[in-house]
C-alpha cells in the first residue's frame, strides 16, 4: 500500500481488538509481558539502547519482531520506523512502563486489551469513536475481501470470527501511518506466541490504514448502522 497524501499518517485509523484478546486465555497476560512489550517497542526507536527484559522468552521474541519490522521497512515507502514528536512519546513509553497501568498493586497480570490501549495512546492516538459489537459474515468479508478469505485459512478464520465480539476503536491524532501496525507487530510477537510460529487466525489485533477497503467497509457500515458502546 503506498498511501496518498490525505492518508499518509495514522489519523482516523481503526483498530480492531479480536476475539482471543477479549477472551481466556489472552484476555489477559503476566504484566511482566505486557512490561517487556513496552521495552521491545521502546528498542524499535532506541536500537542504541540495550533493554533487560523480564520473562525469559522475551529477548526471543523481541529480535523476532524488530527483524520482521526491519523487513517490512525496507519493502515499504509508508512502513518507517519514525516517530512524530518522538520525545514526547518515548517519555509517554517509559511512564506507561514504570506506573500503574502495568504495575498493578496485588496482581501479577493485566488485561491485554489495556495493554494495547494504553500504548495507543502513549504513541499519540485519542479515541474519536468506539463500539463492541458481534462480527457478523458480511464483516468478515469486509475485513478479509481482497485476500484472505479465498486461501486455505477461510474456514478457520471464518470460525475464529463469525458470531463473536469485537471491539473497534477509531483513532484520531497525528502520527506515522506505520506506528500502529509496529506495535502491532511487537504485541504479538512478545505476548501472544513468544515460542511458536506466527498464527494467521488468533492474533489479538487488527490495523485498518485510512483509506484501505477494511477501513472504508467498517467506517460506513459498523460505524454507520450499530449503536455506540456506552
Amino acid at each position: 500500500m503506498n498511501p496518498s497524501e490525505e492518508v499518509a499518517t495514522g489519523a482516523g485509523a481503526l483498530l480492531i481488538l479480536k476475539p482471543d484478546i477479549l477472551t481466556a486465555p489472552c484476555a489477559r497476560c503476566p504484566a511482566a509481558l505486557a512490561r517487556d512489550t513496552v521495552r521491545g517497542l521502546l528498542a524499535v526507536y532506541e536500537s542504541s539502547t540495550a533493554y533487560a527484559y523480564e520473562v525469559d522468552t522475551s529477548e526471543q521474541a523481541v529480535a523476532w519482531a524488530l527483524s520482521n519490522i526491519e523487513r517490512k521497512t525496507r519493502a515499504r515507502d509508508w512502513y518507517v520506523r519514525t516517530l512524530r514528536n518522538p520525545h514526547r512519546h518515548l517519555a509517554d513509553l517509559r511512564a506507561l512502563l514504570a506506573g500503574p497501568l502495568l504495575n498493578p498493586a496485588g496482581d501479577d497480570t493485566v488485561r491485554t486489551a489495556d495493554l494495547v490501549l494504553g500504548v495507543a495512546e502513549a504513541l499519540g492516538f485519542t479515541v474519536s469513536d468506539h463500539l463492541r459489537t458481534r462480527c457478523t459474515q458480511r464483516d468478515f468479508l469486509g475485513l478479509y475481501a481482497d485476500n484472505t478469505h479465498f486461501t486455505r485459512l477461510a474456514g478457520s478464520l471464518r470460525d475464529y470470527l463469525v458470531g463473536q465480539e469485537v471491539e473497534i476503536y477509531r483513532y484520531a491524532g497525528e502520527q506515522e501511518l506505520s506506528t500502529l501496525h509496529i506495535f502491532k507487530e511487537m504485541v504479538r510477537r512478545v505476548v501472544r506466541y513468544p515460542t511458536t510460529h506466527y498464527d494467521a487466525v488468533e492474533n489479538l489485533l487488527h490495523v485498518s490504514d485510512p483509506g484501505a477497503a477494511d477501513w472504508t467497509y467498517f467506517l460506513n457500515t459498523a460505524f454507520g448502522e450499530r449503536g455506540r458502546v456506552t
